[in-house]
């Protein structure tokens, strides 16, 4: 638990020690990490063969993290937990009585809740102290703001989805297309703050040493684990490294385009901006960016929390597939773990190595799910469900 907030942790702690401009280099993650797992008992100090966990993110993202690591690792990662704990379950609450409509009672906001906080990305985010409850906030405040019409808010709230800006990969050319100037300006002037931000903590050598990380991981160098995203990358790895071929880029390549093309059939419904159709179309486009886009873990789907919120407060998506998609992965691995051990009871033999690349599968099958059902869906049905449920 908590493997990639080692990651957060030892950076905050190079930035406490030695400043945001050393933060991007890998000898000094590397030592700083070794001597935190030594201090826990893993006896691996002087383990030269160690990777550490590199985090390529802007500098201004990990600002509160100078003063997290100066708590103790475990401790740490205990607060870091509990905060988002906190923040995600407040929020959750605040988006769905911002977005509330009569007649959904007090148990259908809570069950609806309760499933988004058990669904496997959240889990996943949980565990690994991951840092997707910010990028939710953001979606959500990107969709609350686009559906009272105030673009430049909402750009701006996306502007915080730099943190991790291979989300952005789609949405970018869409507003481009659609010449929403509003979105965009505010989406730069967001951009704008934060890289100066940014800059001015890490000057030029870091930006360099980020840049560095950002090749590196993009082409596997670093620990991006790609058989265990929820992305056709993942899928064509998996067939390559199971199969000892190369064919699995052609699959992985197919998929993109299909999945380019359902981007493209999206576009040409062309909804009004801050319709339901217009936020169902978003979902769509965030499901299949996660889809398609080179680095993409299963927390990440957090993104798509507060459009399912929207979704299933109006009707908007049949109720088995918002809950298929907050179960599903969880099913597979409560399955997959029973068949595991009757194996290794009876024959002896430990799958338990394809466990997560199983449930890798199973998440970008639900979000191409969800992609698929943005894709059947008619902005006239919608707003015919809005009006009935207001």
């Amino acid at each position: 638990m908590g493997d990639d907030y080692l990651g957060y942790w030892s950076v905050g702690k190079i930035a406490d020690q030695k400043g945001f401009s050393e933060i991007y280099n890998l000898e000094n993650l590397r030592l700083t990490q070794l001597t935190a797992l030594d201090g826990l008992g893993y006896g691996i100090a002087d383990d030269i063969t160690y990777l550490p966990m590199p985090v390529p993110y802007l500098s201004f993202f990990l600002l509160p993290l100078k003063y997290l690591s100066r708590i103790g690792l475990v401790s740490s990662y205990q607060i870091w937990t509990f905060l988002n704990l906190v923040i995600l379950i407040g929020y959750l609450a605040f988006f769905i009585r911002k977005t509330k409509i009569r007649g959904n009672s007090k148990i259908f906001n809570l069950k609806l809740i309760i499933l988004m906080l058990i669904s496997w990305p959240v889990l996943f985010n949980i565990i690994c102290g991951q840092v997707e409850v910010f990028l939710l906030v953001c979606a959500g405040e990107f969709i609350r703001y686009s559906v009272a019409k105030k673009p430049l808010l909402s750009g701006i709230w996306l502007g915080g989805m730099l943190l991790k800006p291979q989300l952005l990969i789609l949405v970018i050319p869409l507003f481009l297309i659609k010449r929403s100037w509003k979105m965009l300006g505010g989406l730069f002037v967001a951009s704008g703050l934060i890289l100066m931000a940014s800059f001015s903590l890490s000057g030029f050598s870091g930006f360099n040493a980020l840049l560095n990380l950002w090749i590196k991981q993009s082409g596997g160098m670093l620990l991006s684990a790609p058989r265990i995203m929820m992305n056709w990358r993942m899928v064509g790895a998996n067939i390559n490294a199971l199969m000892n071929i190369t064919f699995g880029w052609v699959v992985t390549g197919l998929g993109v385009i299909l999945t380019i093309l359902a981007v493209y059939i999206l576009i040409k419904k062309n909804p009004s901006f801050g319709s339901p159709a217009w936020v169902m179309t978003m979902l769509g486009f965030f499901s299949a960016t996660l889809a398609i886009t080179w680095h993409s873990h299963s927390h990440m789907a957090m993104i798509l929390i507060p459009f399912l919120i929207y979704a299933s407060i109006y009707k908007l998506l049949p109720e088995k597939i918002i809950f298929l998609w907050g179960t599903m992965s969880q099913v597979t691995y409560i399955g997959l773990f029973i068949i595991n051990l009757l194996v290794f009871v009876l024959m002896k033999i430990d799958n338990t190595d394809y466990t997560p690349i199983v449930i890798a599968f199973s998440a970008l099958i639900t979000n191409l799910i969800i992609l698929i059902s943005t894709l059947k869906i008619k902005e006239s049905q919608l707003e015919t469900l809005v009006q009935c449920t207001e």
